[in-house]
């Protein structure tokens, strides 16, 4: 079994901790009846930083 520097493992740790907490703040978002528009680019951005932290997850996955 392959295992991750300890560095990189911290990094996966932190970055989907990160993303959880983005995921949270989308889904609080999500269960409102309506957005403002400022809310709605709000959540286009959210989406997006989780977009790039599982980008990042899966690289730093790939560096086995």
């Amino acid at each position: 079994m392959s295992r991750l520097p300890e560095d990189s493992s911290k990094q996966l740790q932190q970055l989907r901790r990160e993303h959880d907490k983005l995921d949270k703040k989308v889904q609080e978002f999500e269960t409102q009846r309506w957005l403002s528009p400022v809310e709605e680019a709000e959540v286009k951005r959210l989406k997006r930083l989780k977009l790039a932290k599982r980008d990042r997850m899966r690289l730093l996955g790939a560096e086995l």
